[in-house]
């Protein structure tokens, strides 16, 4: 049977894994008419090492179907679902049928099979439907880590939104406690946000928006948690820092802020912010939302002692002390 003419696509790579000495010829011949770009191993040691050049599909010829069996322990690793490369299986004649389906259902990977008396256009046919579905799989997937960085990600700013903030609060308030370690909640809240609304345009105020979160961005570690939990209330978790050193970091912000100018000519501006800070020792147990709430009061110390202050919660003292 002639080959279709070959596609004006890049070729695609196709491993053929024959560890029983079959002839295929024949196939892979067809399959180079096809536009493929054919490659092959004789044993297990090769056909690892060509799996891990990453081929877009592969034909199996194994010596057994035992899922538990060495050969097929060492290909998985290699082979859908374990890695992205689709698979299809021939087995040998007289292979059972239910030793190859329970393979096939292994993981539901993205596998096919067929018969080793199939024809070459059969087998092609096969290898191109493998290929598309597995190419599907991974657009979708895609499509899902974009949907999911969506919904846990602020979209002016780009740091994490409330959502993730809430969940990350929860889990780092937790594992402070859990081992001993302290952390500090920085709460950040842009002075003056509605005058700079009504003084330049609402354009301007997202632009100061993406400037304070690229100040906070600047003076945070990569370990750091920030994220845009209000319309101009930002959020900053500091795992393994100590309340000194939190206010450490809230003063390198106001730095950043003091020095980057916003706009330029006549429109520019010198942003402000309040910011509160509260932290947990990790021997005493507290909630999440405790912290929140030390936080939050510390915010408001600051923004009531004028504005352009940070403040944290004494717990000695048990009340939030404002520095200018």
């Amino acid at each position: 049977m002639p080959a279709p003419p070959p596609s004006s696509e890049p070729a695609k790579r196709l491993a053929i894994l024959d560890h029983r000495g079959a002839p295929h010829e024949e196939e892979a011949a067809y399959f180079r008419q096809c536009g493929w770009q054919v490659e092959s191993a004789g044993h297990l040691l090769a056909s690892l090492e060509l799996l891990k050049s990453g081929p877009d599909v592969a034909m199996v010829l194994p010596l057994t179907l035992l899922p538990q069996g060495v050969e097929w322990r060492e290909l998985r690793r290699g082979l859908s679902p374990g890695a992205k490369v689709p698979w299809l299986l021939v087995p040998d004649p007289s292979a059972q049928a239910s030793a190859m389906l329970q393979l096939l259902r292994t993981e539901a990977p993205v596998a096919d099979w067929a018969r080793q008396d199939a024809s070459p256009a059969e087998l092609e046919a096969r290898l191109q439907a493998l290929f598309q579905r597995q190419q599907r799989w991974a657009a979708q997937s895609e499509q899902l880590i974009t949907l999911e960085g969506q919904l846990e990600t602020d979209h002016k700013t780009g740091l994490a939104n409330d959502r993730h903030f809430r969940r990350r609060l929860h889990e780092e308030t937790e594992r402070s406690t859990r081992h001993g370690n302290p952390m500090v909640l920085m709460l950040v809240d842009l002075d003056d946000f509605k005058k700079l609304n009504d003084r330049h345009s609402y354009e301007y105020g997202d632009d100061a928006l993406r400037h304070l979160a690229d100040c906070i961005r600047q003076s945070v570690r990569a370990i750091d948690i920030p994220a845009r939990i209000g319309g101009d209330e930002f959020a900053v978790i500091l795992p393994s820092t100590t309340l000194p050193e939190g206010i450490a970091v809230a003063n390198r912000l106001r730095q950043a802020l003091r020095t980057a100018v916003l706009g330029q000519s006549l429109e520019s501006e010198h942003l402000q912010a309040s910011i509160g800070l509260a932290s947990c020792d990790g021997h005493t147990a507290l909630e999440a939302q405790q912290i929140f709430l030390r936080a939050n009061d510390a915010l408001k110390e600051a923004k009531q002692s004028g504005k352009n202050r940070l403040a944290f919660y004494d717990v000695l003292q048990r009340k939030s002390v404002a520095q200018p």
